[in-house]
């Protein structure tokens, strides 16, 4: 390697990316069922009640649609244009029975996470028999998960505001190893690189990066006076078997993650798999 390679190398490897906190609006809220307009009220109490230490009554205005509001998926993106909330609220599997079964978020949420721009923040379905029992604990465990958590802005945003004072917020970002173990098997195959070296030394960049950029986010959050403890994590393994295993053992109880990719239609690849399977857990999807 030239001199002048080293030091371009040096140089980007000290530029870090840091994280400046910027609270979102969350002002307006439109909570979207598909019950009678009683049920739909009642509903509204205690999912109000649920987020009552991040969606501060009196600083949050509430709006819901219930079953006469809208028919089909298009007059429901009609209602979200007409609302312009700064988040949308619901259930999985929407104007469906399909929530019995672990496969789908159903086609109402398929199309709202990915035709607004607005934040989608999906409950576990209110006719399971333990719904009532979900929503008694306010939130107070949330984890960002992220692929790239380098740069993630948007995202720590998203889940420090839903973090309540006195609430853990972890960072997570898992290297996929399957991903890596990909590129290291091309790597090996190219004789003007240094396979022992590569070894070495991308996982370890690859991973400092997100700790590096979920430190600078710990910091500014602690600025920002939020109240909040931030744990950052950054590890290699499967992807979604250990974020499973994450968010089951450690109990977390809002998961908050993007969901959209911007060369696709369809919802982000890791997104998916763990918002169907994961249908105990409250999601926002950015």
């Amino acid at each position: 390697m030239s001199t002048v390679d080293q030091f371009e190398s040096v140089f980007k490897a000290a530029a870090k990316t840091i994280y400046l906190h910027e609270s979102p609006s969350l002002g307006k809220v439109l909570l979207v069922t598909d019950m009678e307009e009683s049920d739909s009220t009642l509903y509204l109490n205690s999912v109000r009640k649920y987020f009552e230490k991040t969606l501060l009554p009196g600083e949050t205005k509430w709006e819901v649609l219930s079953k006469k509001d809208f028919q089909s998926v298009k007059e429901l993106l009609g209602k979200v244009e007409e609302y312009q909330p700064d988040l949308l609220l619901t259930y999985r599997n929407l104007r469906s029975e399909s929530w019995r079964w672990p496969y789908s978020l159903g086609e109402h949420l398929d199309v709202l996470t990915q035709v607004t721009t607005t934040p989608v923040l999906v409950l576990p379905h209110p006719d399971r028999d333990d719904a009532s029992e979900l929503l008694e604990k306010s939130p107070e465990k949330v984890m960002a998960v992220s692929g790239h958590m380098c740069g993630e802005g948007s995202l720590i945003k998203y889940a420090s505001a839903f973090t309540p004072k006195g609430g853990k917020l972890l960072l997570s970002h898992i290297e996929d190893k399957v991903t890596l173990d990909r590129y290291l098997d091309a790597i090996e195959k190219i004789p003007d690189i240094d396979t022992d070296v590569a070894k070495e030394t991308l996982l370890a960049r690859l991973l400092n990066d997100a700790k590096d950029f979920a430190e600078s986010a710990r910091s500014s959050l602690e600025r920002a006076g939020l109240g909040i403890s931030v744990e950052c994590m950054a590890q290699l393994g499967s992807r979604l078997e250990d974020y499973r295993k994450l968010i089951e053992e450690g109990e977390v109880d809002l998961l908050v993650m993007h969901a959209k990719e911007d060369d696709q239609l369809a919802m982000h690849g890791m997104a998916h798999p763990l918002a169907v399977e994961l249908r105990s857990v409250p999601i926002l999807l950015l």
